[in-house]
């Protein structure tokens, strides 16, 4: 249908699918996450083709109403939806049956996964000391975890075009829809919720307006425990704040465990960095001042990623000068 341009069939099963869900009772999450991943998929495809999917098929509008409020999330397909709820093989979901869009779903896939299971691991370290062997123990556990992250970027860099297929072709797919009068954010890997590790690692208490406004943004589109914890750790000291005060005590060095503590962050860093990289490198290839496409999905630009990459850079400097000692 999408290769098509298939409007009419578009609406039409889109239209089925509701009145599908209505005669059956959905009673565990799972059924409703999944009724809105597929619903997702119709409603961003209409609107990929110039289409208002609601103005199409209003009758969908109180289902995706009664399923997000059902879930505590917004009315719409998600990153989530369409990368992790997503069944690989056979029945993975997509919008042009593209190899290149698979490639982008495992990388959504494995990105979100790994960083929902690290992320409530870090939180924890608030109730340890750093000078705990444990808390350098998960530090350098969350490290190797996250090391694999640019690995992930490579494999996107390598396979998918950023220009004549993710902005050209995909892209289109990821674009805002209205649903009861608001609009919402389409299912974007942007939304892959690094933001999580960002916080607990060194932003939650050194971010710009710019970067805060970003956060804020999209962590609406994550699931209820990460807002859980993004509010929960609003004003507090990231451990990257929290080490680099062991080391500016007038007693003289730290403990080699609270060293040790920091080298494990100081990993984490390098990771964030470098996968920052990789990202600009294919945002920036996708999406440039002379190509038809200038914003990134999600109303995200190339240069709002290289200031929160920039912003990640220094505070890995300041960890680095930290830990040797040095004042920048």
């Amino acid at each position: 249908m999408n290769a098509a341009a298939d409007v009419r069939e578009l609406a039409k099963s889109f239209r089925q699918l509701i009145w599908q869900a209505r005669e059956v009772e959905l009673l565990r999450v799972p059924e409703r996450l999944a009724a809105m991943r597929d619903a997702g998929m119709f409603l961003s495809s209409l609107q990929r083709h110039g289409v208002e999917p609601l103005e199409a098929v209003p009758e969908a509008t109180d289902a995706l109403l009664a399923w997000g409020l059902s879930v505590d999330m917004v009315p719409r397909n998600t990153v989530l939806h369409y990368g992790v709820w997503n069944p690989p093989g056979k029945r993975q979901r997509m919008f042009l049956g593209d190899r290149q869009e698979s490639v982008l779903i495992d990388a959504v896939r494995v990105s979100t996964l790994l960083i929902d299971e690290i992320a409530p691991t870090l939180a924890g370290l608030a109730e340890l000391r750093p000078s705990d062997i444990a808390f350098g123990e998960i530090c350098h556990a969350a490290a190797d975890q996250l090391e694999t992250l640019p690995e992930v970027m490579n494999e996107v860099y390598r396979n998918v075009d950023p220009v004549e297929f993710y902005a050209a072709r995909l892209g289109p797919f990821m674009t805002d829809v209205t649903v009861a009068d608001r609009q919402f954010y389409g299912p974007a890997p942007v939304h892959v919720p690094l933001y999580l590790i960002d916080r607990l690692v060194w932003s939650s208490d050194h971010g710009d307006a710019d970067l805060r406004y970003f956060h804020h943004d999209l962590v609406k589109y994550g699931l209820p425990q990460w807002r859980r914890l993004f509010e929960y750790t609003a004003g507090a000291s990231s451990l990257v704040t929290r080490l680099a005060r062991e080391f500016e005590r007038p007693t003289g060095p730290p403990a080699t465990r609270v060293a040790d503590a920091m080298d494990g962050v100081i990993r984490i860093m390098n990771a964030l960095v470098t996968f920052r990289s990789k990202h600009s490198l294919v945002a920036g290839g996708a999406y440039t001042d002379t190509s038809p496409y200038s914003t990134a999905t999600a109303g995200v630009s190339p240069g709002l990623l290289d200031h929160i990459l920039t912003l990640t850079r220094e505070r890995a400097r300041y960890a680095r000068s930290r830990r040797t000692g040095t004042r920048s």
